[in-house]
């Protein structure tokens, strides 16, 4: 089982604070003491700030700062496992962001884990307008089935967290007692999970989704993990078709009609030339090219000869709409000296 540690990410993030045991904290204040005679003595040495900040958050503050207590453990040859083993909740400094949150000390980068995540990077965003630093973690797509597979990852692998789930009401529609019930059975959710808004925007196809879970420490280490996750999938074969197939839930296309293929295509370059490196590792051919007549948008195109390969090592998953159309597609039936 491949893991990774969450606590060494947090760790440096500068508004997150920990709970620990009382006990902990009197362990390293006495220890303290005895080393260097006084947390006066202690904070003016290596940390060159108030006396009184030290004596606070060991004394009468609930959560310590977690990369101070990095440094303090640290400077006292308390082991790093040591401390990680006494977090019981972490807690983010700052507007809007004051909420308890849970996060596991590691998490079990596994097929479940890599595909979810590579779905919230292909239709997540952080919540930022483009002049605020991120603060959340929100999840956008049509689908429900889709936002089942996106709660049932935050159930696994952030459990114990709050999350809501909002339905985008665009003009001229109802959002009904029985459509709220239909979302709380099909995504296993409570009544105080589930927020309306009405939009001025107007929509044929219906209401647009969000699954929101507000916590910038959370949606920090989601960033922050990234090259990290990409490593890991670029070498894992079984990883890497889950990563791919998550990016494909969200931003995948198959195709039935006078040609056969699936294709995933968005402006970002980035993401698709890593996205080929993961189908060359499956040893797919295919190559990253720029849509014609679409400025500036990136694409990868598996054709007819490669579509039951595709079917066998990734799929779309619980996107059925689109793994019907893969499906219709992989089972043509192609007459005599016909090809495509």
């Amino acid at each position: 089982m491949i893991k990774i540690t969450t606590y060494d990410f947090l760790s440096k993030n500068s508004i997150a604070f920990v709970l620990v045991r009382n006990e902990f904290k009197e362990k390293i204040k006495n220890q303290i003491q005895a080393e260097h005679s006084s947390l006066k003595t202690f904070s003016k040495k290596y940390f060159k700030m108030s006396d009184s900040t030290l004596k606070n958050e060991f004394r009468i503050s609930q959560y310590l700062k977690f990369d101070r207590l990095m440094r303090i453990a640290n400077i006292l040859s308390i082991q790093k496992a040591e401390v990680y083993d006494e977090i019981k909740a972490v807690f983010a400094r700052g507007s809007s962001t004051s909420k308890r949150i849970f996060l596991p000390k590691e998490l079990n980068v596994d097929e479940s884990f890599v595909e979810g995540y590579a779905l919230y990077l292909a239709e997540g965003d952080n919540g930022s307008n483009g002049r605020t630093k991120p603060r959340k973690l929100r999840f956008t797509n049509s689908n429900l089935a889709v936002h089942k597979l996106f709660i049932d990852w935050l159930k696994c692998h952030f459990p114990g967290n709050y999350f809501y789930f909002k339905v985008l009401i665009p003009q001229e529609k109802a959002f009904s007692k029985e459509d709220s019930d239909n979302i709380k059975t099909l995504l296993r959710i409570e009544d105080n999970q589930i927020r309306t808004q009405t939009c001025r925007w107007k929509r044929k196809t219906g209401f647009v989704y969000r699954t929101c879970l507000d916590s910038a420490l959370v949606i920090d280490l989601i960033l922050e993990i990234e090259n990290k996750i990409k490593d890991i999938c670029r070498k894992n074969k079984k990883l890497a078709a889950a990563y791919i197939r998550g990016m494909m839930v969200g931003e995948g296309t198959a195709y039935f009609n006078r040609s056969r293929y699936v294709r995933i295509e968005m402006k970002n370059q980035k993401e698709i030339e890593y996205l080929h490196k993961l189908f060359i590792l499956l040893g797919f051919k295919c190559e990253p090219s720029v849509r014609a007549e679409r400025d500036c948008m990136w694409s990868i195109y598996i054709g007819a000869k490669q579509l039951k390969k595709y079917n066998d090592l990734i799929g779309f998953g619980v996107h059925v709409a689109r793994q019907k159309i893969l499906n219709a597609a992989v089972d043509k039936k192609l007459r005599k000296n016909q090809f495509g």
